[in-house]
């Protein structure tokens, strides 16, 4: 099975990771891969968002599946091209992916289909989002970025007068360029986030275990958001009843809603949650495999993903496949960021990554091979360290000790990646 898969970060080689431990050999070829990549596929240089080059090279190498892991090709109609052209691909078509692409289209598109949310407006003028806080809503209140943010564009506001900062930095000053065209104020909820994610195949889905993200830049959850510095799986409360009751009142819901609308949704659905005292409620929708917790989740499956992904891109169902399967025991990942991330992280910078033991996966997220073939930093998340052992306590202590190994000029990690699940579990 020759397989192509799109991306270059800590998600794409845990992906190939996950699809080189697989039963029946696979030929990968990744586009453009990082060094990490590198070591378990071949690594070929197209545009990964131009679906007419990934389409042709697709064709050129003959391959059975095409595997999309950032959201910017499959925001950029990928998938809808390679499927013309008769060529398996795993991921949402431009429609259907404006779950994650368009936060104001997915939040009117829960509130009509009654998924359980928070209230929001959307608003395109800073004066009205405003007034939307002042009249409507008060502080604490959520202010998000509609479109494609990197995982940074929701803001979490105390107050009216940070709302009203944050309003004027995504409407006015487009900290987050287009994305920023328009802004949701949304209710402000209470309660413990998770991470669940799902195949779905348009009519059904097939979920895997939760995970916990963390996005504050610093122990404590303290300092800016980020793109997420560490998650770990499995949480204590993502018991099978709630993954259940999720799939009946959030994923299947939204797979009717996007099939009525003509979007059916193929691919991995991630839904954000925050579990309120009146349940499960969607904080968010994302249309691929989560970063950071796709490095936590896929080193503990045991059975295979590939079976699942050829099956929803050959229009398969899937709703009689068999669950997945998973290894006791837990899974932490501490993400090694750049110094300055996330605002200006500083790049270029020598690594020296020493080896580790095979319970420790050092996923690349930000590197580069310099002239000399020395290893460098090249972006704001460099490493993502997952440990897997018996107890959560001791994936807890490997992950944050491996982590503290990896040495790089400004070299930031958070040390308590699952302090939550730490005062459940004890």
């Amino acid at each position: 099975m020759k397989i192509l898969l799109l991306g270059s970060g800590g998600r794409e080689h845990a992906l190939a990771d996950a699809l080189s431990r697989e039963n029946t050999p696979v030929d990968l070829i990744a586009a453009p891969g990082n060094p990490g990549i590198a070591e378990l596929a071949r690594l070929v240089s197209i545009n990964a968002n131009d679906p007419r080059e990934v389409a042709a090279r697709a064709e050129a190498e003959q391959v059975g599946l095409v595997v999309v892991g950032p959201e910017a090709p499959l925001a950029a109609g990928v998938v809808d091209h390679l499927q013309q052209r008769g060529i398996p691909a795993f991921g949402p078509t431009m429609g259907a992916a404006t779950v994650e692409t368009s936060k104001a289209d997915t939040k009117a598109l829960m509130m009509a289909a009654g998924i359980p949310t928070a209230h929001a407006e959307t608003h395109r003028l800073a004066r009205e989002a405003k007034e939307a806080v002042r009249t409507r809503f008060g502080a604490p209140v959520v202010i998000k970025a509609s479109g494609l943010a990197a995982g940074k564009g929701v803001i979490v506001c105390q107050t009216e007068a940070e709302a009203f900062d944050a309003i004027d930095r995504i409407l006015d000053d487009r900290v987050f360029g287009e994305a920023g065209a328009e802004c949701l104020v949304e209710a402000f909820m209470t309660g413990e986030e998770l991470s669940l994610f799902a195949i779905a195949d348009g009519h059904d889905v097939l979920p895997m275990i939760g995970a916990q993200d963390h996005k504050r830049l610093l122990d404590g959850d303290e300092g800016p958001n980020t793109g997420g510095m560490g998650a770990y799986t499995p949480v204590s409360f993502s018991t099978p009843s709630l993954v259940d009751d999720v799939t009946e009142r959030i994923f299947l819901p939204t797979l009717h809603a996007l099939r009525t609308r003509g979007t059916p949704f193929t691919g991995l659905l991630y839904a954000g949650l925050m579990l309120t005292p009146e349940g499960p409620k969607v904080v968010e929708f994302n249309c691929r495999f989560g970063d950071p917790e796709t490095q936590a989740i896929l080193p503990m499956l045991t059975s295979s993903l590939l079976d699942p992904l050829l099956a929803v891109s050959r229009g398969a169902r899937i709703g009689n496949m068999a669950p997945f399967q998973w290894r006791r025991g837990a899974s932490v990942t501490t993400v090694v960021a750049s110094g300055g991330y996330p605002d200006a992280p500083v790049t270029g910078c020598p690594v020296h990554l020493p080896s580790f033991s095979d319970s420790v996966r050092v996923f690349h997220a930000g590197t580069k091979r310099g002239d000399n073939g020395d290893l460098l930093t090249s972006g704001g998340r460099v490493f993502a360290v997952t440990a897997l052992a018996d107890s959560f306590a001791a994936a807890q202590r490997a992950s944050r000790d491996a982590a503290s190994r990896i040495e790089f000029e400004g070299a930031v990690y958070r040390r308590d990646i699952g302090w939550r699940e730490a005062s459940r579990v004890g």
